[in-house]
């Protein structure tokens, strides 16, 4: 039953990525599962009801993923390479989704449309990027600390940076692919980092 729950989401997600939240009816996904009203109905109530799993596994399960597992010791450049290694990892599964042409813009549409109809969107997102913030005034500390980055660095606002700058949604060469602009928020990271660099 939870093998079938997960094919169902799974076909969902890409559904969704490619004809968009308002485009799909249960119908519609009744038949691209090619599964009976039914038995749609035994796993989610909804559609909405199957959105919101969607958004659970594919928007927030994601951003759970980029929050790897540290200690509290944690410098800068160990951060970045954690980071870079877990949105590669992101990268690689959402550049290799099939039946999906424009796959940025169409996991950015996802996102807003998540934001419109998922209940408490942008407080569940709100506190990931706290989280992400977090690690990285930690990190900040830790560099400091061990004499690895000047003692006069501004750690909120380096915090701030650093967050930005996997922020792949603003980043351009992630229009081409997610993975490019994984590699250029490790760049900019990179440079950050050997400006503040003792």
């Amino acid at each position: 039953m939870q093998e079938r729950k997960k094919y169902i989401i799974e076909k969902a997600f890409e559904i969704f990525m490619s004809k968009g939240y308002d485009s799909v009816s249960m119908t519609v996904l009744q038949q691209e599962l090619k599964m009976s009203r039914g038995a749609m109905y035994r796993y989610f109530e909804s559609k909405d009801d199957l959105f919101k799993a969607v958004i659970d596994k594919y928007v927030f399960g994601l951003m759970e993923m980029i929050k790897p597992k540290f200690s509290d010791d944690i410098t800068v450049a160990e951060r970045i390479e954690l980071m870079y290694t877990h949105v590669q990892n992101i990268c690689k599964f959402l550049d290799n989704l099939e039946n999906v042409e424009v796959k940025f813009l169409n996991y950015t549409a996802l996102i807003i449309q998540g934001a419109k109809r998922y209940p408490n969107f942008l407080d569940k997102l709100k506190k990931h990027k706290e989280h992400n913030l977090n690690v990285w005034r930690k990190a900040i500390k830790n560099s400091i600390e061990k004499g690895e980055i000047r003692k006069d660095i501004n750690v909120e606002i380096m915090a701030k940076i650093f967050a930005k700058s996997f922020d792949l949604s603003d980043n351009s060469d992630a229009h081409n692919t997610f993975l490019k602009g994984a590699k250029s928020g490790k760049k900019i990271m990179e440079y950050i980092y050997s400006l503040i660099k003792t």
